[in-house]
């Protein structure tokens, strides 16, 4: 009776762990677009005036709630992108 309460008890804490991470899904796609946004944006930074400045993250705010920053090393560009207590990141190496 005990092995199947502990078995009981441990696939429980399994299911509802794998539910958090379904919940978190949809934010995790917002937070990935917006750093891909970010990506973008440093990129045509770069394109355009030849520089990119750092923006500290989840300062650029995003219509749809989300938001990026960017973090500019020698040549590597890092966009991270925010939704509410998800984060993402891109790297871009040129």
């Amino acid at each position: 009776m005990a092995a199947l309460l502990a078995i009981a008890i441990g696939v429980s804490k399994l299911t509802l762990g794998e539910i958090k991470l379904i919940q978190d899904v949809p934010k995790s796609l917002f937070a990935y677009y917006a750093a891909e946004a970010g990506a973008e944006w440093a990129t045509y930074q770069y394109r355009t005036i030849g520089e990119v400045l750092n923006i500290t993250p989840c300062d650029i705010d995003l219509d749809n709630g989300s938001s990026y920053g960017i973090e500019v090393n020698e040549t590597i560009i890092k966009s991270i992108g925010c939704y509410q207590d998800i984060r993402r990141a891109i790297e871009i190496s040129f």
